[in-house]
């Protein structure tokens, strides 16, 4: 059985209220004479008065929680629709203080919890998953898009010859160096694998020519990978895909990217050297 705890709180203020109107009536003529002809009226004065000051106090109450139930319901309806950066403000010690502050410690710990669930652990850039709601957010807004889909040539043979360990480290230094060529208006994720991502909202100002990116990717590229042990040159194959103003599905995309990369990495086979020592 549910209870309506503010109507329990107005019948509780009117108990009170109407049993101190009546003690006050009561011990009130033992302090101070009253005529008796006034008694009757004083009573009723006294326990009207008692009364008032109940449902004065009563509206004061209700306020005061339907203002903290408003602030509350605000912050959380934010952080229904995404807003992990909202936070309850009142500035307050007590239980409403606490109340305040667990709020914003569970919202803080949501907000770590997502940046961590989109974020790929390996190289630290965002993941597949964050991907996927970026691409959805734009095309849902029909924003002109234009991606570039990355892939680590000979990166099986990285592994082979070099093992695992070697082979996250090459990930982790290509990223930081792709990551270095983006302009500020790309994004740059982790698709999986050896797999990368760039994402840029084109049709502004702003926007980069497709041989101007990988133009940069390249030059950050010149810089051998070495990690004391073994030192080589590490190359990429990128392929485009540009999207003019419509909706259109995250894997079909992804396809269509995807062999625009295998398109150029067949092109540039035969010129990739192999790894050196």
């Amino acid at each position: 059985m549910k209870i309506n705890y503010l109507f329990v709180m107005f019948f509780l203020y009117m108990f009170l209220s109407i049993f101190i109107g009546i003690g006050f009536a009561v011990l009130m003529p033992v302090v101070i004479p009253i005529p008796g002809s006034f008694l009757q009226m004083f009573y009723i004065a006294s326990i009207a008065a008692g009364v008032a000051l109940g449902l004065l106090n009563y509206f004061l109450f209700f306020g005061f929680v339907r203002r903290c139930i408003f602030h509350f319901q605000t912050v959380l309806t934010s952080v229904r629709n995404g807003d992990l950066s909202a936070r309850a403000s009142f500035q307050s010690t007590g239980m409403i203080g606490r109340l305040n502050a667990d709020l914003n410690r569970t919202i803080a710990h949501l907000e770590i919890t997502k940046e961590m669930a989109g974020r790929d652990d390996l190289t630290k850039l965002p993941n597949r998953a964050a991907l996927q709601q970026f691409f959805q957010e734009i095309s849902e807004a029909r924003l002109p898009y234009l991606l570039y889909f990355i892939d680590v040539d000979q990166f099986k043979t990285i592994n082979d010859t070099y093992g695992h360990v070697t082979g996250d480290r090459v990930l982790q230094f290509t990223a930081g160096r792709i990551a270095s060529a983006c302009f500020s208006e790309q994004r740059l994720y982790r698709l999986g694998g050896d797999e990368f991502v760039i994402m840029e909202i084109t049709g502004t100002k702003n926007g980069k020519s497709t041989q101007l990116t990988q133009s940069r990717i390249d030059q950050q590229l010149r810089v051998p990978y070495t990690d004391g042990e073994n030192t080589f040159t590490i190359t990429v194959s990128v392929g485009t895909y540009e999207s003019l103003n419509q909706q259109e599905d995250f894997a079909a995309v992804l396809h269509k990217a995807d062999q625009a990369m295998y398109k150029n990495k067949r092109q540039k086979h035969k010129n990739i050297l192999p790894l050196s020592e």
